[in-house]
């Protein structure tokens, strides 16, 4: 176990989670080294290097930090799975397994059987075929070894049967989720959806028509692989009416949601990233209100933290939209003075963050404060280099560069990034504008050039706009504005 392991756990605790830990702590009344090093990592959150293991060290000198640290982490993942077994029905369901299993190895069969009676009943619930699965084949095993005393043959062929029909029902939806998964990673080598995907379109449409139709985990999964094909394809109300479909479903089945309810944190990050692409800024602040319970359930401190920066992007998306730049400076300072945290492992969301920050200081004119957030952003994130919004950003530091007149630097930073972009593949039309466009260095033309060339970008940036299934990159930026700007006499 790494100390880096030890603090993401420390650090994703609830406040009702860390009064349970304090709890457990206080059962024994002798000094646990444990306990003070977890209070210890705790009064150095936020703080950079290895503090804590030094004042841990200085503290507790004779005591060794490696073995706290683990022992810390091993009375940490007991005490969060007590909570959780309380909490969530899919840790109680294995939680039961394994009280029937121990039953059984204890000879006492029949407490055995009835632990495994209440996992089969919560899994029938919950659809979790692979429990429902388990919690037979274990029945049987047990009846058979008992020669199926007070059973008859039918009723031990119905439990065969429906033990059959949970595997062919874990094999559906494997199937789902594999078309799913081969979906995202396609795409997360090449953004531009074309006949790459032919094949797994079928392959969907196959399995939804051959399927069942009713089970809430296979709707979900047809439902999410509609909706994320219909946003890399551009189609944004058509993938806006899927999500909404799919709201519906997790709305309408609460005893079916995960804890925490990721998925449906997802749904509605879809929703919102779909007005937000048709500029619908009126239509999201129902959706972030809806984001914004989901804060109020007694979720881990991660949950808590990516709904936050979710709501906060959304917030600042539709300041920005909107044109409240005076308000969006405000709001981003009001997160800061709130500590938002934005390093909590969703690195698309991360970039979302920084890019609206250093969009809304663009727009506010404040070039200098626009550079420094890119540059924190490209240190932060250098795997996101294949996301659109990370090379949106990189055209918005060249034309932050650009205002800051720093024109020796541009040249260099516009060959390191085409230099980039050959890696990648195919530049857009946007980037290719924004290149010309910089190189042509309007700030030094006259009107009558400004007049003559404004023509021109107009008509490009209307083609651009048309085609925004083929030019993701516009939908980030007001183009149109700068440009006028620019070239405008």
């Amino acid at each position: 176990m790494s100390y880096q392991d030890l603090e993401k756990l420390i650090y994703s605790l609830s406040s009702s989670e860390k009064k349970q830990f304090q709890l457990y702590t206080n059962q024994s009344k002798n000094e646990k080294y444990y306990a003070l090093l977890f209070q210890i990592i705790l009064e150095h959150r936020n703080k950079q290097g290895s503090l804590w293991q030094q004042a841990f060290k200085q503290k507790y000198s004779g005591v060794s930090l490696e073995s706290t640290a683990n022992y810390l982490f091993k009375v940490l993942t007991d005490v969060l799975l007590q909570i959780r077994i309380e909490q969530d029905s899919w840790f109680q369901q294995y939680y039961g397994l394994m009280k029937a299993r121990l039953c059984f190895e204890r000879s006492i069969p029949d407490k055995g059987l009835r632990e495994i009676q209440a996992v089969y009943k919560k899994a029938n619930q919950t659809e979790n075929f692979i429990n429902k699965y388990s919690a037979l084949r274990m029945e049987l095993d047990v009846l058979h070894s008992s020669k199926f005393s007070n059973y008859n043959e039918q009723e031990i062929v119905d439990k065969q049967m429906e033990a059959k029909l949970a595997l062919q029902s874990i094999r559906e939806v494997q199937e789902h989720y594999s078309l799913y998964e081969q979906l995202n990673i396609r795409l997360a080598h090449n953004p531009t959806l074309d006949q790459y995907t032919d094949d797994l379109i079928l392959g969907e449409l196959s399995l939804s028509f051959r399927g069942n139709k009713n089970k809430f985990e296979t709707q979900k999964l047809h439902l999410l692989f509609q909706a994320f094909y219909f946003i890399h394809k551009g189609e944004y109300r058509s993938a806006l009416m899927i999500f909404k479909e799919l709201s519906k479903l997790f709305e309408a089945n609460l005893s079916m949601w995960n804890f925490p309810p990721y998925d449906y944190l997802s749904t509605l990050d879809g929703i919102l990233n779909s007005l937000g692409n048709m500029r619908q800024y009126a239509e999201m602040q129902n959706y972030i209100d809806k984001l914004a319970e989901l804060q109020k359930g007694n979720f881990t401190e991660h949950f808590h933290s990516l709904a936050n920066l979710t709501i906060s992007c959304y917030e600042l998306q539709k300041l920005v939209g909107e044109k409240k730049i005076k308000e969006a400076v405000e709001f981003i300072q009001r997160a800061k003075d709130s500590h938002l945290q934005i390093h909590i492992g969703d690195i698309e969301k991360m970039m979302e963050w920084y890019f609206l920050q250093a969009s809304t200081s663009f727009y506010a004119g404040n070039y200098a404060a626009c550079k420094k957030i890119l540059n924190e952003m490209f240190d932060h994130c250098v795997h996101g280099t294949r996301y659109g919004i990370y090379r949106a950003a990189k055209l918005l530091y060249l034309k932050t560069i650009y205002e800051l007149h720093d024109c020796d630097y541009m040249e260099s930073e516009v060959r390191a990034h085409k230099r980039q972009l050959q890696k990648l593949g195919k530049r857009y039309n946007t980037e290719n504008m924004v290149f010309r466009l910089i190189a042509a260095e309007p700030k030094r033309r006259g009107n009558e050039w400004k007049r003559k060339t404004l023509g021109a970008y107009q008509s490009q940036l209307m083609e651009l706009q048309a085609n925004q299934k083929g030019e993701p990159l516009v939908r980030y930026f007001d183009y149109e504005s700068w440009v006028n700007r620019l070239l405008k006499s």
